[in-house]
């Protein structure tokens, strides 16, 4: 739901928006949204059997359209690494102000390192307490390994008692 936030700022700062749903494993903009997530979707792009006119303006919001997965397909990175992707992102960002491409989860999956070739670059999202460091050091270094240009971090379920910030000061000294 993070980059769905994101899509909906852009949109209210004025200027046409896009969401992509490239989650083709889990599908939520139909949710978010409240849009149908009919056949003519990224799938059938993808696949080359849908013309223009399945992205959908969002009934909320109205300068947010939303492109929703369509038919799920059986290999989700066969779709991702075809040339039709980055052609794609390539088309709607001279249609739209902003595109916001949603993808599944980093760990353990190999879309999201795919599809960040195919964009300006990504906000990596981390749930608080939900992944030890180690694990966000491994996420962020397949971005890495494959040259993904990382904007920042969005940390997201931060408990009011875990926030905080301050300042201080020191000085010392050691030896061995």
């Amino acid at each position: 739901y993070r980059a769905s936030s994101l899509a909906a700022s852009f949109s209210q700062l004025g200027g046409p928006t896009l969401f992509i749903d490239a989650d083709m494993r889990t599908p939520r903009s139909q949710d978010v949204f409240g849009i149908a997530n009919n056949r003519s979707g990224l799938t059938a792009m993808l696949s080359g059997r849908a013309e223009d006119g399945v992205v959908q303006r969002s009934s909320q919001l109205p300068s947010l359209f939303v492109l929703p997965v369509g038919a799920i397909p059986p290999n989700p990175l066969e779709l991702i690494q075809r040339p039709a992707f980055s052609l794609l992102i390539q088309e709607m960002v001279s249609k739209f102000d902003h595109v916001v491409v949603d993808s599944p989860p980093i760990l353990g999956i190999a879309d999201a390192p795919l599809l960040s070739r195919a964009v300006e670059g990504c906000v990596f999202v981390v749930e608080a307490e939900g992944v030890a460091v180690r694990g966000i050091k491994a996420a962020l270094g397949r971005l890495h390994s494959v040259h993904a240009h990382v904007f920042g971090v969005v940390l997201t379920k931060l408990k009011q008692r875990q926030s905080g910030y301050g300042y201080g000061y020191g000085y010392g000294y050691g030896y061995a």
